[in-house]
């Protein structure tokens, strides 16, 4: 191999393994958009989680059901934007609850918060406690 084409094509594979590591390390765009879905749920959980907050100050404990309650809210998300699968929503005292959802990343999901509680990765469960 002459020398005056060795040099670009060693440049050429370095730069297509850089490409290959960088979608490696951070999952190239359909790790994106499932990060993307799953913000989505979250949002759609801290929603749910606001409304959980507003019935427990004006009742004193959370709601049996995420029921609509106008004083609240007037439309809750009740399911999954991509999936249509319902959220989980499950009453566990009177000051503790349980959100749910299927995330498609929940190695990731535990970074966020959505107050008092604890996430529970393999269930994809937050559970949740109103002070």
């Amino acid at each position: 191999m002459q020398s005056d084409t060795f040099a670009p094509l060693l440049i050429g594979g370095l730069v297509a393994a850089a490409i290959v590591a960088g979608l490696m390390v951070t999952g190239g765009p359909i790790a994106a958009r499932a990060e993307k879905r799953d913000m989505a749920r979250l949002a759609d959980l801290r929603e749910l989680q606001s409304f959980v907050a507003c019935r427990y100050d004006l009742d004193d404990a959370v709601p049996n059901t995420l029921a609509t309650d106008e004083r609240c809210a007037d439309k809750l998300p009740m399911a999954d934007p991509v999936t249509d699968a319902p959220y989980v929503y499950e009453k566990t005292s009177a000051t503790s609850y349980r959100l749910c959802a299927r995330f498609e990343r929940p190695e990731l999901v535990e970074d966020y918060d959505l107050g008092p509680g604890q996430w529970q990765r393999d269930s994809g469960c937050f559970l949740l406690t109103q002070k």
